[in-house]
């Protein structure tokens, strides 16, 4: 004999194992599209970010009293960026950091971000913060708050999502 087993497709309970390592390879596969996926949705947001204009950030910072969906948007990002959620609170705060130039800049800032800085507890609360927003009522008010909210919300549903795992 060769050492080939003929019979092996044919053996009882081999068919079980053979179709369950399919169905694990399926699932892997699965959340690995899954991940592929979101990979690429925030790289696409990340480039809309990129994309964003001056004026797109300037007309955000022009609002005295902005509407409060965009407060709420520029809350849960500032928030996600690591400043200090009582600080963002106050609008004047917001404008003052929107005007920062080079590496302290909003785009910059989340050019270069780094997931694995956002804690649990940030996630959350930004989470909350925009929780009862649409982006559909964000496109008539600002394109940049509609982007930002984008960003923000794929950053910590997936922070959210590896807690969930874990």
């Amino acid at each position: 004999s060769s050492g080939i087993n003929a019979e092996w497709p044919l053996r009882p309970g081999n068919e079980a194992t053979t179709a369950g390592f399919l169905s694990e390879l399926g699932i892997e596969l699965d959340e690995a599209q899954g991940l592929l996926s979101k990979l690429e949705r925030l790289e696409l947001i990340k480039k809309a970010v990129m994309e964003l204009t001056n004026g797109h950030i300037a007309e955000i910072k022009s609002y005295s009293a902005p509407p409060v969906q965009v407060h709420k948007v520029l809350m849960a990002l500032l928030i996600v960026l690591g400043e200090e959620p009582e600080l963002v609170r106050d609008w004047f705060e917001i404008q003052v950091l929107l005007v920062k130039t080079g590496k302290l800049s909003l785009k910059r800032r989340i050019q270069e971000y780094n997931a694995g800085n956002l804690s649990t507890s940030s996630a959350k609360r930004a989470a909350n913060i925009i929780g009862d927003i649409q982006s559909e009522e964000l496109h008539s008010i600002s394109k940049a708050a509609k982007v930002f909210y984008l960003w923000t919300s794929a950053v910590v549903e997936d922070r959210l999502a590896q807690d969930v795992i874990q």
